[in-house]
This record gives structure tokens, C-alpha cells and sequence, in this order.
């Protein structure tokens, strides 16, 4: 890969990935972190100590929410408004130039011209991969929410990206029908394993019908994130394209 083109793959994914994630961090505002500032709130007031007095010997009941044993360690939350919307904005522009380079890099090795259309394709084609099949065994979660071991719900998303991935790509560009039977063991394989087991969600702060909004919002904006970024990359990735003489 010669100077020029890593240079056209590179200047494609930042512009793409900060062009998207500065749209998608303003929908955030408006979207998501309303659901996550409620969520918040509520899990402080449920938090707070719950006294109870019964008869004469004045017997003093305490109910605190444990989520595990790190519970005296309080998660690091943004100061203010501002402190918050600058962090979430820097966070979804550097994933989405991250992400933007698995787009053009993709791109490079099928041999592809871009495009805006083309981009939206693989677009999909990451969702599917990213977002949407990690959520079926991991669904976005709010503060506040029982949740399993943090190393092994990583490590279970990132697997299931990973395989998702690959069995999407013999799916779209293989052309051995035998490949087709691996592609579709890669795709079921995480969730035949199945996620690490989490709390019900009955042992949560935050209620059900909360924390159903906000995987469901959660996963339609990142739906419209990777449709602007596959299109964007691809759309910049043929826009610098070298002009032959």
C-alpha cells in the first residue's frame, strides 16, 4: 500500500468518523442521555439508605443496593451538562473514525471505488456485525442495572463482533456454497455459548420499561450512526480518489 493511499484511506475515515459522530452526539442529546440522566436519578434515590422502625426496641433496617463488591467505589460521572456532552461527542467521533477504518480498509481489500451507496451497504453490514448481533445476548445497558462480569461481557462482544463479521463476509462474497454452512455456524456459535449471565432484570435499580426504551433507542440511533458512516467513508474514499492524467 503506497503513500497515497494510505493517506486517502486515513483522511477518508476521519473525516467520516467525526462528520458522524458530531451528528450522532447531538441525536444523544435528545435521545439517549435523557433516558441515562433519568436512570441516574433514579438509581440515586433507590440507593439511598431506607430506614425502618418497628416497636419499641426502634430496630433500624438498612436497604442499600449492592451491585457487586466494588459497590464503595462509585462509578466516575461527568461534573456537568457541558462535561458531559463534551465527553460523549470526543467518544462517539474517536469510535467513529475507528470504525470508519474497518469501512475503508474493507473497501481496499474487495478492490472497491466507494461510493455513497456502496458505503451504506457496508454500513448495514457493520451494524449487523457491532451492534446488532452483540444486543441479542447483550442489550445496551443503563446505570444502575445488574450486570455480569465487566471482562467477560467484553470479551463476549468482541467475539461475537469478530465471528459475525466473518460469517457475514463468506456469506456476501463467498462463492463455495459449501462456505455458506461455516458462515452460518460463525453466526450462531456466540449464542448457542450464550452471553455471561446476567441479573434478572426484576434485581435492577431501573425499571423494565426503562431499560427496554433505552436498548431499543439505543440500538435504532446506532442504526442511523453506521448507515452515515458506511456512506461517508465510502462517499470520501472515492471523492479522493487520484485523478489519472
Amino acid at each position: 500500500m503506497n503513500l497515497i493511499m494510505i493517506r486517502r484511506l486515513f483522511s477518508s475515515a476521519i473525516l467520516a468518523g467525526v462528520l458522524a459522530g458530531l451528528v450522532i452526539s447531538l441525536l444523544y442529546q435528545f435521545t439517549t442521555v435523557p433516558l441515562i440522566v433519568e436512570a441516574e436519578e433514579f438509581e440515586t434515590k433507590q440507593s439511598a439508605d431506607a430506614r425502618y422502625t418497628t416497636g419499641s426496641d426502634k430496630f433500624v433496617v438498612h436497604l442499600v443496593h449492592n451491585n457487586d463488591s466494588k459497590s464503595d467505589h462509585p462509578e466516575w460521572e461527568p461534573a456537568s451538562v457541558v462535561e458531559r456532552i463534551v465527553y460523549t461527542s470526543l467518544t462517539t467521533m474517536i469510535s467513529g473514525v475507528g470504525f470508519a477504518l474497518l469501512v475503508v480498509s474493507a473497501l481496499v481489500i474487495r478492490g472497491s471505488s466507494g461510493g455513497f451507496r456502496i458505503g451504506v451497504l457496508w454500513g448495514i453490514g457493520g451494524f449487523a456485525a457491532f451492534i446488532l448481533a452483540p444486543a441479542a445476548g447483550l442489550p445496551p445497558e443503563l446505570p444502575g442495572m445488574m450486570k455480569a462480569d465487566l471482562i467477560g461481557r467484553q470479551s463476549w462482544w468482541l467475539g461475537t463482533a469478530l465471528v459475525t463479521a466473518a460469517g457475514l463476509w463468506i456469506l456476501v462474497f463467498s462463492k463455495n456454497p459449501s462456505l455458506y454452512i461455516l458462515a452460518l455456524l460463525l453466526l450462531l456459535a456466540p449464542h448457542v455459548l450464550g452471553a455471561p449471565m446476567q441479573h434478572s432484570i426484576q434485581g435492577s435499580l431501573i425499571p423494565a420499561e426503562l431499560a427496554a426504551k433505552f436498548s431499543t433507542v439505543s440500538i435504532g440511533v446506532n442504526f442511523i450512526f453506521w448507515l452515515m458512516l458506511g456512506g461517508l467513508s465510502a462517499y470520501f474514499f472515492r471523492k479522493f480518489q487520484p485523478k489519472t492524467a
